[in-house]
């Protein structure tokens, strides 16, 4: 088979007579495999190229982009393209700002088209994108375009010289975020580097008054740097003597948890770093460094006894109510199962005057089934305070234990169809995403909770801000309501299923037209996305047909 109309046959005026392998996911690695073929001629290669970028959808550009990304990836398959460097100019201007050079290019740009243009970077000719972003890195006179692309090139060809030479450049500038931003960045590119290690070590021996900045703390001087060395460093000698001389000298401070974990990372088995993030656990008092040290115990000495037990210890004989709590949170983590731990968080669930205590007590005591009516008494306490955040929390919970539960469930569409805090919706949607809650709610249920998010994005074009008791901005309020739409739209698009997508296309495709992308850009992009998800999932003709 030879001929690519096989795959791809546009019939405008019977689209349901046309072909359009070309969008179905199981057709793409036959379709690439055809791309390879060396007895295919280069001008049906060619002709199935040009007939790709050129395909016009007539149904918003939804898949006149697919196609596009299509013709993209065929270039790792066929990098003599004639058509090739139009192609890949395309995709970086679609993927970043600072490839169009002409300004009538700088629109803002769909999320999905920009996300997808940049997946797709990463699948097509390889040869073609690098070379783009070296020749960038080296011509271009803005130090916020050469950190960016220094970042993107060392994700496209780690180890690149470029790259790093970019990167190392810009931690000589005096200003903070550059060097930040090049610690970072060297500890994702640079893997095994002399020059990278070299730099890195040196920041890390440098005293905090060297480095000029009265905002920052301790750990904000040396975390970066000490976590990409743990990186990048493995079984470098002089890494290793300077991370051991740093625990040393800084062993009670809160970044001396990290520098183990990295000198375990880069140094494995070395018994420095396991005896170091134990003796935290025995004589710490800031609880931050209790749970980072328990964090990195789990993963390098997940049985390590002598932590289970200094914990237990510490459990039994703290006289601070909140360092308690925190460590039999940290035991739990650690053991889980723990009785102590189980135990103690029983008794804190009847006590305790914190809400967060409860939600933690909870998420201990949920997969022993013992204390299921205790935490089910406690979450409808919790419900009952009236604040929406915290009844969204314990709500949950309730549905997480029993996914049925009627009056829970009702109680939440209640909240969604009254609250006037988009966040409400943000936090709704990731709960049931994060435990699954959306695929074990009953159809009628989940059909309930979609159409509240779908009117929520239809009608609501204000934000009330409230202030707590504390006069504090909820934190997710600090940010406009229209930028957090697009946070929105994510989150529905997690709990939307197959047998949704129709109506979903149905009830927002009206809100594409120019006139509501004048009026308000964040909510035609929050629309877009939406949309745009719903046609990754349909076929061809039917989304066109309830497009048009």
């Amino acid at each position: 088979m030879h001929d690519w109309q096989y795959f791809f046959n546009h019939d405008r005026s019977n689209l349901n007579q046309g072909t359009y392998r070309i969008f179905e996911p199981e057709w793409k690695a036959e379709i690439l495999h055809w791309f390879s073929q060396k007895d295919v001629a280069k001008k049906q290669k060619e002709d199935f190229i040009q007939a790709l970028i050129d395909f016009d959808d007539g149904c918003g550009d939804f898949y006149r982009y697919r196609a596009y990304f299509l013709a993209a990836e065929a270039l790792s398959q066929f990098p003599e393209c004639n058509l090739g460097d139009a192609i890949v100019e395309q995709l970086l201007k679609w993927s970043y700002a600072y490839f169009r050079q002409d300004k009538r290019d700088w629109q803002i740009l769909p999320k999905p088209l920009v996300q997808t243009a940049r997946k797709t970077l990463e699948l097509t000719d390889r040869k073609r994108v690098i070379a783009a972003f070296v020749h960038l890195v080296h011509t271009t006179e803005s130090r916020t375009v050469l950190k960016l692309a220094a970042e993107k090139l060392g994700k496209l060809d780690p180890g690149n010289k470029s790259a790093i030479a970019a990167l190392l450049l810009l931690m000589k500038q005096d200003k903070y975020d550059y060097w930040w931003f090049g610690i970072g960045s060297l500890g994702k590119i640079g893997y095994g580097n002399e020059t990278a290690i070299a730099a890195l070590i040196q920041f890390i021996k440098m005293k905090p008054d060297e480095i000029t900045n009265e905002w920052l703390t301790l750990e904000d001087i040396y975390q970066g740097a000490i976590t990409a060395l743990g990186k990048i460093a493995y079984g470098n000698e002089i890494a290793i003597a300077t991370l051991i001389d740093f625990i040393q000298q800084y062993k009670n401070d809160v970044v001396s948890s990290s520098a183990a974990a990295a000198l375990w990372d880069i140094d494995p088995g070395n018994p420095i770093a396991l005896n170091t993030l134990v003796q935290i656990l025995e004589t710490t008092e800031n609880t931050y460094l209790l749970d980072m040290s328990v964090r990195y115990l789990m993963v390098i000495d997940p049985g390590n006894k002598a932590a289970i037990t200094i914990l237990t210890e510490r459990i039994k004989t703290t006289k601070n109510e909140f360092f308690r709590c925190k460590a039999a949170l940290c035991l739990g983590k650690f053991d889980s199962g723990n009785r102590v731990a189980i135990t103690t968080f029983s008794k804190i669930l009847e006590t305790a005057e914190e809400e967060w205590v409860y939600f933690h007590a909870a998420d201990i005591l949920a997969p022993t089934n013992d204390y299921q009516q205790q935490i089910i008494k406690a979450m409808w306490k919790m419900v009952n305070l009236k604040d929406e955040r915290t009844s969204l929390s314990a709500l949950f919970i309730l549905l997480e234990i029993d996914s049925n539960n009627q009056q829970a469930f009702d109680t939440l569409i209640r909240l969604l169809n009254t609250t006037k805090h988009e966040s409400i919706f943000t936090s709704a949607a990731y709960s049931l995403q994060q435990f699954n809650l959306s695929r074990k709610l009953e159809a009628e249920k989940l059909n309930e909770l979609i159409a509240v998010f779908i009117r929520f994005i239809q009608t609501h074009h204000y934000l009330e801000v409230e202030e707590d008791e504390n006069e504090d901005l909820f934190p997710l309020e600090w940010l406009s309501y229209e930028s957090c739409l697009l946070d929105i739209a994510d989150d529905l698009i997690s709990i939307i299923q197959s047998e949704h997508l129709l109506e979903v296309v149905i009830a927002l495709k009206d809100y594409l037209s120019e006139p509501h992308y004048k009026n308000s850009s964040y909510h035609y992009d929050a629309v877009f996305n939406i949309i745009w998800h719903c046609a990754e999932n349909m076929t061809y003709p039917d989304f066109n047909k309830v497009m048009n």
